[in-house]
């Protein structure tokens, strides 16, 4: 008995089984390309989320060292305060060599302080610049020593203090949150 299968039947036969080996083929490639692809977003949301955490704490530390330099220049104005507010003469300036500069400290004040802190800090230099031109400029009170000094109970004098202490005050705010800009 013979065969009676038309020729036609293996040829569709091999071409089915020709294009299932390349659609499977195919579909795993386009499966695996999407498989990658999702893996390559996450890794870059990842780093993303990295680097903004990394860019917030380096941050944090420049506004951290501000603020610590703030209050160590606000220090050392206080004791400068106090010696021209000396009487006697007898309490000496201090100033380290390490110390910040006012103008270094200034710029970084506008880019990095909140808007409390770069208002206190205006005012404090105000306050400096007031302070030398009446000693040097005005009519301050002379030690023995012929030295100028400014009355402690003056109006002047008092509203320097003011100004520290508010300086002092949105310091302590900002360090409470260095995270907040405004």
């Amino acid at each position: 008995m013979e065969a009676s299968t038309p020729l036609w039947v293996p040829i569709v036969v091999a071409a089915v089984g020709v294009s299932g080996t390349v659609a499977a083929a195919w579909l795993t490639q386009r499966a695996s390309k999407k498989r990658e692809d999702e893996r390559w977003r996450r890794e870059r949301e990842v780093d993303e989320i990295r680097w903004q955490r990394e860019k917030a704490d380096r941050l944090r530390e420049l506004r951290v060292k501000l603020y610590l330099d703030l209050a160590e220049y606000s220090e050392n104005f206080a004791a400068a305060l106090n010696a021209v507010t000396d009487e006697l003469g007898i309490t000496k300036p201090r100033r380290p060599n390490d110390a910040v500069h006012q103008d270094r400290l200034s710029a970084q004040v506008k880019l990095l302080a909140p808007k409390p802190v770069r208002d206190a800090w205006v005012r404090l230099i105000r306050a400096e610049y007031d302070m030398n031109w009446e000693l040097h400029e005005g009519s301050p009170n002379y030690t023995p020593q012929g030295t100028p000094y400014l009355d402690s109970e003056s109006s002047f004098v008092m509203g320097i203090h003011q100004d520290m202490a508010e300086l002092q005050f949105s310091l302590r705010a900002a360090m409470a949150d260095p995270d907040l800009a405004e």
